[in-house]
């Protein structure tokens, strides 16, 4: 076993000693326990996803993908209004010319 295990498996069975109790149990210094406890601090696991966590993600993401849809159709919507307003002043001119003609007017 090496002094790193023998350090970390110690603090683990006596989790109120000192590091420097530590040192003195495992004969190693303060300062190099000091230096196990922290780099075992900083192997931390990543957090378990949970059923629920993965089922909110999954939701966010579809109304994301329901966002991008009705955006597509607001811009498509919003196209095809101005084809409308632009076909509404043609009609209105040929209203115009044929209302003309009935009354014997020329436009």
């Amino acid at each position: 076993m090496t002094k790193s295990k023998q350090i970390r498996g110690y603090q683990e069975a006596n989790p109120t000693h000192k590091p420097k109790d530590i040192a003195k149990a495992c004969g190693v210094t303060t300062a190099y326990v000091y230096q196990v406890l922290h780099n075992a601090k900083k192997k931390t696991v990543k957090p378990v996803v949970t059923e629920g966590q993965d089922t909110l993600r999954k939701e966010i993401k579809r109304l994301h993908e329901d966002l991008d849809g009705w955006r597509e159709l607001y811009i498509s919507a919003h196209e095809a209004l101005g084809q409308l307003e632009q076909d509404i002043v043609g009609y209105r001119a040929v209203i115009s010319y044929l209302q003309g003609q009935l009354d014997g007017v020329t436009v």
